[in-house]
């Protein structure tokens, strides 16, 4: 039987397989998760030569970037890659977070105006990015970290959250910790917060509900992101 992976140092207790296996049933591909603390690149490849594809999370998403034999323009883009399959025996690196978070964008009619303010500045908050600056918005990626400045958006440090207090539209949690920030009043004019977490409402959602700002999670991103790569796919 072939196999779909999900590689990331904390995959066990995913949606993916789950949600794909539902999708793979009949065929003769499997979707497993594959939990690994670390990877070399030459690991990396040696893990994809006995899998069809696999989803990619972290903290492995710089490493499928280098480990590619060619990139998508989504993955170029984002400097990430969260999906990578085998396509006349290259190894395709692709994002399709981008692609789902824009997607979730367009379905929810969020205005195509505005600072977004994204928290983390990782393969998931570069691709959210580059997503809101698909749709006509203006992303600020908030780092605890300046060092590794992104050519292609601002970055700032969250003590520079003050300067933005009046222009912020929405804030996005593209960390996998649960509350980042929590100083939502700060933010005078801010309409959206967003988690990309979904397997429970974080700490981050409840503080911004009880600052009566929108809540979205990120379970709308996760089915569109899944359903692009699924039909990348060659089974």
């Amino acid at each position: 039987m072939r196999k779909i992976g999900i590689i990331g140092s904390s995959v066990s207790d995913s949606a993916s397989p789950e949600f794909h296996n539902k999708k793979l049933a009949g065929n003769i591909v499997r979707y497993i998760p594959i939990e690994k603390k670390s990877l070399t690149k030459r690991q990396f490849i040696f893990l994809m030569n006995g899998l069809v594809a696999a989803n990619v999370t972290s903290p492995f998403k710089d490493v499928a970037y280098s480990s590619a034999d060619w990139l998508t323009p989504e993955a170029i883009r984002c400097r990430s890659v969260n999906l990578l399959y085998w396509k006349r025996n290259l190894l395709i690196g692709d994002n399709t977070d981008t692609l789902g978070f824009g997607a979730e964008l367009s379905k929810r009619n969020i205005s195509k105006t505005g600072i977004w303010l994204v928290l983390g500045s990782g393969g998931a908050g570069r691709a959210c990015c580059d997503a809101l600056l698909s749709h006509g918005c203006k992303p600020i990626l908030a780092s605890r970290n300046k060092k590794d400045e992104p050519s292609r958006f601002q970055i700032i440090n969250y003590e520079d959250f003050s300067n933005h207090s009046e222009n912020v539209f929405g804030i996005v949690n593209a960390t996998p910790v649960e509350l980042p920030y929590d100083n939502f009043s700060m933010f005078k004019n801010c309409v959206y917060a967003w988690d990309l977490n979904y397997k429970k409402k974080s700490k981050f959602l409840e503080l911004a509900e009880l600052a009566n700002l929108n809540t979205i999670n990120g379970r709308g991103m996760f089915e569109n992101q899944a359903r692009y790569a699924y039909f990348r796919w060659i089974l």
